[in-house]
C-alpha cells in the first residue's frame, strides 16, 4: 500500500494555513496498520510557529471522549460495573436516580447541550468538587433516552465513575490501561505535563486571541493533549483489535463493542464514538468512508476517524476554532486524504 502524492498533500495543507482556516496543521493517516502519510504545516514569517513540527501536542477538545469511552472499556474489566449501572450508584451526589451511564455515553440523560455557571475546571478543584458543581448545576430538560442532545460534561462525570471504581487518578489510569502499553508517549490528561515549548493552544480567529490558561486539571471530555501520531496509534490499535489482531490493549469482543451501534439506531452512536451509518447526519465523515466508519471532532479543529471496513485511520490536528466551526471542512480533508490512499 502507498500514498499516491505526498508531497502534492503537504502542499495541500499549507494552502489551508496560507487561505487562514487554520493557522497549523498536523494530518496522519494509516491503511491497514501502516502510517501512510505524515505532514504538517504552520503559518510562515510567524514566531509563534517557527518549531512547529509534528510532536507538538494539540488539545483536541472533544475527541477526548473517544479515550474516555474506551478507557471506561478497561474499567469494565474489573467486574464492578457495567453501562447499564445507575450513574448514582458510583456517584451519590448525581441528582437523578433513573439515569445510566450509556445514556451519560450517548448524550441521551435528559441534559441540555451546555451549562451555565460551571466555571473552568483548574487545579484548585478536585476532580469530586468538579463533579459536585455539575451535578448541582445541571438540570434536565427531556426524558431521558428519548432524545440526543450534546451533554459534553457527561464524559467528565464518566472519567469520576472510573477513577472511583478503579481508585486512580485518571492520568495514571490511562498511562497503565492505554498510553504506555501502545507508545501513546506524547499523550497527557495532565497540563502539568504541557508548557508553550511543547504545546500549542486553540485559537479564536474571530478574536485573533489563543487560550492562555494552562491551569486547567483532567476532564473526560475535552481535556486530551496528544500529537496526530498518538492519535493515529490508537486507531490503529481499534483496527487490529477488530479484526482479531495481536494487540497489547483490547480483545476483539472489546473492540467490536466500542464499534457496536448502540441505540437501537435511534442516534447512531457507539459507547465511544459517533458512527456515520447509511446517512451521515454529523457532517465530517469522508464521503468515501464506510457505513461503519467512526470518529468525533473537536472544538479546537480537530478529528479523528477509525474505518474498520477498510482499515484506515485518520488523524486531523489543527488549533482553529473557524475550522471546526464548519464540519465540511473534516470531510474535505478527508476526502482529499483517502484520494490518495492505494492498496
Amino acid at each position: 500500500m502507498n500514498f499516491h502524492n505526498k508531497d502534492g498533500m503537504t502542499a495541500y495543507l499549507q494552502s489551508l494555513v496560507d487561505e487562514e482556516l487554520t493557522p497549523c496543521i498536523s494530518v496522519a493517516a494509516s491503511y491497514k496498520g501502516e502510517t501512510v502519510y505524515a505532514g504538517t504545516a504552520a503559518r510562515k514569517n510567524d514566531p509563534l510557529y517557527e518549531g512547529y513540527n509534528a510532536q507538538i501536542r494539540h488539545n483536541i477538545g472533544s475527541v477526548s471522549k473517544i479515550i474516555t469511552g474506551a478507557l471506561f472499556a478497561k474499567a469494565l474489566e474489573t467486574g464492578k460495573l457495567t453501562v447499564w449501572d445507575r450513574v448514582k450508584k458510583f456517584l451519590p451526589e448525581y441528582p437523578y436516580e433513573d439515569n445510566d451511564i450509556m445514556q451519560l455515553l450517548c448524550h441521551s440523560t435528559g441534559y441540555s447541550s451546555f451549562i451555565e455557571n460551571i466555571p473552568r475546571p483548574h487545579f484548585e478543584l478536585t476532580t469530586d468538587e468538579y463533579v459536585a458543581l455539575i451535578c448541582k448545576n445541571a438540570v434536565r430538560e427531556y426524558a431521558p433516552g428519548t432524545e440526543s442532545r450534546y451533554f459534553s460534561l457527561g464524559y467528565t462525570l464518566v472519567m469520576a465513575i472510573i477513577e472511583r471504581v478503579t481508585g486512580m487518578d485518571y492520568e495514571s489510569f490511562a498511562r497503565k490501561v492505554l498510553f504506555d502499553p501502545i507508545g501513546m508517549n506524547d499523550s497527557t490528561f495532565d497540563m502539568h505535563k504541557v508548557s508553550p515549548a511543547n504545546t500549542i493552544l486553540p485559537y479564536n480567529r474571530d478574536t485573533d486571541t489563543y487560550e492562555t490558561d494552562w491551569c486547567r486539571r483532567p476532564t473526560g471530555d475535552s481535556g486530551l493533549y496528544t500529537t496526530a501520531a498518538d492519535l493515529l496509534k490508537f486507531g490503529n490499535l481499534l483496527n487490529d483489535a477488530y479484526h482479531g489482531r495481536e494487540n497489547p490493549v483490547f480483545t476483539q469482543w472489546q473492540a467490536h463493542y466500542l464499534f457496536g451501534e448502540c441505540t437501537e439506531g435511534k442516534f447512531i452512536r457507539t459507547p465511544a464514538m459517533w458512527m456515520k451509518g447509511n446517512h451521515d447526519r454529523y457532517g465530517f465523515f469522508g464521503d468515501f468512508c464506510s457505513p461503519e466508519a467512526c470518529g468525533h471532532t473537536g472544538y479546537s479543529g480537530c478529528m479523528l476517524m477509525v474505518d474498520p471496513t477498510y482499515e484506515i485511520s485518520i488523524a486531523i490536528l489543527t488549533n482553529s476554532c473557524h475550522l471546526h466551526m464548519n464540519w465540511n471542512n473534516y470531510r474535505i480533508i478527508s476526502n482529499r486524504i483517502m484520494g490518495e490512499i492505494r492498496n
